[in-house]
């Protein structure tokens, strides 16, 4: 019996789906039955230390993981900001490391007070209920809350929102395929986005669109557990609308809208910081163009072979989650606990740790002045 708490089955389950492995594969790269990794997982046996040794090894996750409790998410959505070719297996693997990002957040959140959460009310409708004017009272209700005026852009979205109380990570996983993934834990909402090589101007773009999910899809399960495609596409429809409104809110980008030429948006994406191809549509939603116009647009975008790579892509810097970095540096910093002995609470790989943290535990970081961050008495 005592064996037995030693080794929680569950963490091997969330060890291998995080590293994208099918319990054949991990058989196969550990010497070692699929059978045996059935039965590990299921608790019917727990392993030896030499089949535990091979395990480790192939996974690169810590022996004090597998004794450790697994965080479980029993209610509430969690939404994917994917393509289509989208797999399963993908989502598995960012939904286990929001798992990790939860589980970091609460190791850190009993030193550190974190930012108060400061958001409007959920929307409390149905999906299909959900109206364009919904969307947009909400997007301008978020503005209004984080004191951000309707005629300027946003000039740091991630900073902004982590401020207010929004938790945001990268994952250490880079998939073409997947952006984002977000969901409310507890009474706090997480952001995870994806290491995929992503313009500046599409992280923005997903992180505005996953706060469309934590605001208007609150009330429902996770889009990727109904069969309806067409309600997929709705609930992604919707985010995209406030993601749009949110950063380009409509009086103030028809103000800015001098000209429709394509010149013309190439100079606007810097002010606006959103994609050319997402201001066209915006342009054609407010019926600023027409058909012909847009289509017209959107021919010279693929003659220019813009459609994956816009101007300016490669010279805006891309807005990095700096939150948990600073907490960890305030904790250390202030000797409240040292480095190490902080890393070994969390229980989890150091490349894991470090890419959620972006905190580089193998060497001292400087004191450096920490906004709306108190130490917990």
């Amino acid at each position: 019996m005592k064996e037995r708490t030693a080794f929680n089955p569950k963490q091997l389950t969330s060890a291998r789906i995080s590293r994208g492995m099918t319990m054949k594969e991990l058989a196969e790269r550990a010497g070692l039955s699929r059978q045996m990794i059935s039965n590990y997982e299921s608790g019917k046996t727990i392993p030896k230390a030499e089949s535990l040794l091979k395990i480790l090894s192939v996974l690169n996750f810590p022996r004090s993981f597998f004794s450790n409790e697994v965080s479980e998410f029993t209610t509430g959505a969690t939404f994917f900001r994917s393509q289509t070719a989208s797999t399963k297996r993908v989502r598995d693997m960012q939904k286990e490391r929001l798992k990790y990002l939860f589980d970091i957040y609460g190791k850190l959140s009993s030193y550190v007070n974190f930012p108060k959460l400061n958001l409007p009310d959920i929307l409390e409708k149905d999906i299909y209920d959900i109206t364009e004017d919904d969307i947009i009272k909400k997007a301008n209700e978020l503005r209004k809350k984080w004191e951000l005026d309707l005629s300027s852009p946003i000039n740091n979205l991630i900073q902004v929102a982590e401020k207010n109380g929004i938790v945001i990570a990268e994952a250490n996983m880079s998939n073409q395929t997947l952006d984002a993934v977000s969901r409310w834990i507890v009474d706090r909402p997480f952001i995870m986005l994806t290491d995929n090589s992503e313009s500046a101007v599409r992280r923005r773009f997903n992180v505005a669109h996953e706060l469309g999910h934590i605001l208007l899809h609150n009330s429902i399960e996770s889009i990727h557990d109904y069969s309806a495609q067409d309600l997929k596409n709705v609930i992604e429809m919707q985010a995209n609308l406030f993601a749009s409104h949110f950063l380009l809110p409509s009086q103030a980008f028809t103000d800015s809208l001098l000209s429709t030429s394509l010149d013309y948006y190439v100079d606007l994406k810097k002010y606006w910081k959103v994609s050319i191809q997402a201001m066209i549509y915006k342009t054609y939603s407010l019926n600023l163009i027409n058909d012909d116009q847009r289509l017209y647009l959107n021919k010279r975008i693929s003659a220019n072979k813009w459609r994956t790579k816009e101007p300016y892509d490669d010279a805006m810097p891309i807005e990095k989650p700096k939150l948990l970095k600073m907490v960890i540096e305030m904790i250390v910093n202030n000797n409240v606990i040292s480095k190490n002995e902080l890393f070994q609470l969390f229980k989890l790989p150091k490349d894991e740790v470090e890419k959620v943290t972006g905190y580089n535990f193998s060497y001292e970081n400087s004191q450096k002045e920490i906004p709306n961050l108190r130490l917990l008495s």
